[in-house]
């Protein structure tokens, strides 16, 4: 029997337990909101003097006390667009026509040279309102419409201030508010990928023979937040020995790269990561090389696995321009550095006419008198030795 009563007692004192726990949960109730709708309004079609709508909006107005005056301000971009129509909703959705002139109309305001609506109302005599039982006001309401019309190209919050909602002994009812956007501009054009690039892209003098040094820089153009980079430069080693891989000016003397040399197979890793994020053009790495031998005079400067990311480590986009050393003798307009000027090389400049450095179809060997654009003085250049060979 007493074994009984304990589990009664028991079950009683977690049947209370639960209740005193669930109970402020069943009670829970949504935040009262003050919207834009829709919240977003996006479309290249509204052109100017196009119009669209939208509504301000109240969601969850608590049934006790309950709602029996309302105040918000609505903003834009001036000369963006235009109110054409402001239109008090609520007030006149919860009060009977013949109650109307109860309705007390505090603000009702457009001034389209500050870009903005303002609103205030509430009833004249509260006390009469709900008495008539058309207040308070509680539940979702449409509070007012807007008609704009579009003055313009461009893009703009809806900003919601101001907005205060009071019950009927003229206390807060606390809010929230989410505000709307406009825009009427097309997607914004993909941004351009990075270059990567060999600068000078062509090292071409007869004078570095053995043991002599040069420095190229491995550039780039159109960084945009780049807070990861790494590259091979692979080359010829019985041609040349890297020396040396520093840091270029672009890259901030807080980033200690991480750099690698093997003139065995012929490369050159480099590898930084920056809490700064690259943006802009310049060098990242500079590369010295030591010439090793007269009887092979020729390398390729090739870029290869490269790896661009960003802050979230998520790959961008980019491209990579190769370089080149040679210390034969070389004639201007050799383009393809096969020993004679001839129209193969005149194609490949016609080719990339009108081009500067980073764009699509650059070719620097294209660039002849070294300005970083491709135009009619490298092609002087390149007539003037037309048909000539070394």
């Amino acid at each position: 029997m007493a074994k009984r009563l304990i589990v009664i007692a028991l079950a009683i004192l977690l049947t209370s337990f639960m209740y005193t726990v669930a109970l402020p949960k069943a009670f829970a109730v949504d935040p009262t909101i003050v919207y834009v709708d829709p919240p977003k309004v996006e479309d290249t079609g509204l052109v100017p003097n196009t119009t669209f709508n939208v509504s301000v909006r109240v969601n969850n107005i608590p049934a006790d006390p309950g709602l029996v005056g309302l105040e918000f301000r609505l903003t834009w971009t001036p000369g963006l667009l235009i109110c054409q129509t402001f239109q008090e909703i609520l007030f006149h959705n919860v009060t009977p026509s013949d109650f109307w002139s109860n309705i007390w109309g505090l603000k009702l305001q457009t001034n389209n040279t500050g870009g903005y609506v303002q609103y205030a109302q509430t009833w004249q005599d509260i006390s009469q309102a709900i008495a008539d039982g058309y207040a308070p006001t509680s539940g979702n309401h449409i509070i007012a419409n807007i008609v704009f019309k579009v003055n313009a190209t461009g893009k703009c919050p809806l900003h919601l201030e101001g907005v205060k909602l009071g019950d009927p002994n003229a206390n807060v009812i606390p809010s929230q508010m989410t505000d709307g956007f406009f825009s009427n501009m097309g997607a914004p054009p993909p941004p351009k990928p990075a270059l990567l690039y060999v600068d000078p892209a062509k090292t071409a003098n007869a004078s570095l023979t053995s043991g002599s040094t040069f420095a190229i820089n491995i550039s780039i153009i159109n960084a945009s937040g780049v807070a990861g980079l790494e590259f091979k430069l692979n080359f010829n080693s019985t041609a040349l020995n890297a020396q040396s891989v520093a840091r270029g000016s672009f890259v901030l003397p807080s980033v200690t790269p991480i750099t690698q040399i093997d003139n065995t197979t012929g490369f050159v890793k480099f590898n930084i990561s920056s809490s700064t994020p690259l943006d802009g053009n310049g060098s990242v790495a500079v590369i010295e090389f030591l010439v090793a031998a007269d009887d092979v005079k020729n390398s390729t400067l090739h870029i290869s696995d490269v790896s661009l990311v960003d802050s979230a480590n998520e790959t961008l986009p980019f491209t990579t321009a190769d370089g080149s050393f040679t210390n034969l003798k070389t004639l201007p307009g050799d383009l393809n550095e096969d020993g004679t000027v001839d129209i193969n090389d005149a194609i490949l400049a016609a080719n990339s006419f009108g081009t500067t450095d980073g764009d699509p179809n650059w070719n620097p060997a294209a660039d002849i008198d070294g300005n970083g654009e491709i135009d009619v003085f490298d092609l002087i250049l390149l007539a003037q030795n037309f048909g000539r060979k070394l």
